[in-house]
This record gives C-alpha cells, structure tokens and sequence, in this order.
C-alpha cells in the first residue's frame, strides 16, 4: 500500500516535530530501528535451525517406528529415548 497525498504531509510533520523537539531523536530511531531488522533476521535464523532439527527428529522417529502426529518434539525426544533403552 503506497503513501500517497495526505498521509506524506502527515508524515513529513510528524518527522519534522521530532526533529524539532529532539535532534538526536533521528538518530536514536534510526539506530532502533537497525536493532529490530537485526533481532528479525536472528529470529528467522533460529526458526530454521529449529525447523532442521524438528525435521531431524521426526526422520529418527518415523525410522524407529514412531508415530509423530500429533505429539510435541519432547514427547517424541522421549519416546525415542525409551526406545533406545535409555528412558
């Protein structure tokens, strides 16, 4: 959805009292906002790591003769453990 019209002299004011009221405020969302792209991309590198090893105890699972459906990765960790004789 693009800003077209109104919204922009909005949005310049807005930039403009921030500026006015506070110099460094600029710089401080600036700097915040390089803060929430960085904590972005580390949560979507996390996902995958996580993702990998779901995929990864599931395989174990299903070559175990493990039903997965329906169960969270500790009961399945569990139930691969009991099978392994070592729950």
């Amino acid at each position: 959805m693009a800003i077209v019209g109104f919204e922009w002299i909005v949005v310049g004011a807005i930039i403009l009292l921030v500026f006015l009221l506070r110099p460094r405020a600029i710089t401080d969302l600036a700097r915040s906002f390089g803060q929430v792209v960085a904590e972005f991309r580390k949560g979507n590198q996390d996902k995958i790591v996580v993702g990998e090893a779901d995929e990864l105890l599931s395989e174990t699972a299903h070559k175990l003769g493990i039903w997965t459906e329906g169960k969270s990765p500790s009961q399945i960790r569990e139930e691969i453990l009991a099978k392994a004789g070592r729950g």
